[in-house]
């Protein structure tokens, strides 16, 4: 079957009985968005994106709707695989604007094309993981926006927290495009202290050793390791240095929190203590309350994200739902933009969405405006290290020191 023909062959979420109680009535309009993920190639991080917004859309739908003075609208989502693929990404948004799609939640792959098919029909895109310095550009490219750390913001909290140690950094990045803009990122905020950079080094995501890179960074005299790659990539990393006696500190970007690491590791769960990586923190000013009623919403409605690991008193580990913050944020922004634009899309939904902004899943403000499409600002990114398989906020860095640790076993 043509691509163009399989990319809507997939699971229509309906979010709300149509006219149930608590639902929007049954003359509600229904607004799409297309859900854009890598479900085949990454599941973790698919299927992370797809319960984040659907939750969010659930909750819309089930307090009636998107009411307005035109009428009411529900929302309703549509799954699409990227396959990690550029191509299968962009053909994945070319078949959502034939389709008359709303908006597009997308996870990052391919977003350089495809941002200019969505462009050519005032359609929106709402990155949710990929963090590359290109992706968003409130001038070049008006109708992509992001909730989600972004790989600058990575990159300089890395610069700020290993230098000052007096480390010299090596970094080893796979070819995916996740790997090639963290090496772009990594240049720009290592470029103020190159004699803090031992090495660059690039290796096949597809590679099934990766030791020579490894021994490449080892030579290079490195006392800290950057891997930025998939989860695959780092687990690979992660064994071919501590199976070599490289006892070398190694530090991630968030792919680093992806299960698949820990699962990958587990037959030697001590080569996963001490490892760092860095995200956008769960809790805000705030405290811990909004993250931890979000979860308790999150885990009501899935159950708990087994990790599928063990810690050493044997309690199994449970991953608690940062990744899918992200895309709830969106959908809830989306669907204020919604509202605010009297239920049009198009130009006014773009315009709307520079306009709005909503309560965030960890209690910070989630929006945009006319000049800044990020929604999440660089310094809150924060360090954890893992130990036991779960992993807490690090103790030396000023910000990560004030969070506390959310709970990863059983209660």
């Amino acid at each position: 079957m043509p691509r163009s023909l399989t990319a809507f062959v997939t699971c229509a979420l309906a979010l709300a009985a149509c006219g149930g109680p608590g639902g929007p009535p049954e003359d509600a309009a229904t607004l799409t968005i297309v859900v854009n993920a890598p479900f085949s190639r990454n599941a973790f991080v698919g299927e992370m994106i797809l319960r984040g917004a659907r939750l969010a859309a659930g909750e819309v739908n089930e307090a009636g709707g998107i009411v307005t003075p035109t009428g009411t609208f529900r929302l309703r989502l549509e799954r699409v695989d990227n396959e990690l693929s550029p191509a299968a990404a962009l053909e994945n948004v070319r078949a959502a604007v034939e389709g008359g799609a709303a908006a597009i939640l997308d996870e990052g792959t391919g977003v350089e094309a495809s941002w200019q098919v969505a462009a050519e029909a005032d359609v929106p895109i709402g990155i949710v993981y990929q963090g590359g310095i290109g992706l968003v550009d409130h001038e070049t490219r008006p109708n992509v926006f992001r909730i989600a750390p972004t790989d600058r913001g990575v990159a300089f909290r890395y610069a700020e927290y290993l230098v000052p140690q007096g480390h010299r950094v090596a970094l080893l990045h796979d070819d995916t495009g996740y790997g090639q803009q963290g090496a772009e990122a990594f240049r720009g905020a290592f470029s103020f202290t190159p004699e803090a950079v031992a090495a660059e080094i690039a290796a096949p995501a597809a590679a099934d050793d990766v030791a020579p890179q490894v021994l490449e960074a080892r030579r290079s005299e490195a006392t800290a390791l950057l891997v930025w790659g998939q989860a695959s990539t780092i687990a690979k990393v992660v064994r071919a240095a501590r199976s070599s006696g490289w006892d070398v500190p190694i530090y991630t970007p968030p792919s680093g929190e992806d299960p698949l690491v820990r699962q990958e590791l587990a037959d030697r769960p001590e080569w996963v203590d001490g490892m760092t990586f860095a995200a956008g923190r769960m809790t805000a000013e705030r405290g811990p309350d909004p993250f931890l009623e979000f979860k308790a919403k999150y885990e009501e409605a899935y159950g708990p994200d087994m990790v599928g690991v063990q810690t050493p008193d044997g309690e199994p580990v449970i991953q608690p739902p940062d990744y899918p913050m992200y895309p709830y944020d969106m959908v809830h922004v989306l669907a204020a933009a919604i509202g605010a634009a009297g239920g049009r899309t198009g130009p006014p939904l773009l315009d709307a969405l520079e306009q709005v902004d909503v309560q965030g899943a960890n209690g910070d403000e989630r929006g945009f405006n006319e000049k800044n499409h990020e929604g999440v600002v660089d310094d809150d990114v924060y360090f954890a290290v893992f130990e036991g398989m779960t992993y807490r906020p690090v103790t030396d860095d000023p910000l990560s020191s004030t969070l506390p640790t959310i709970r990863q076993t059983p209660a």
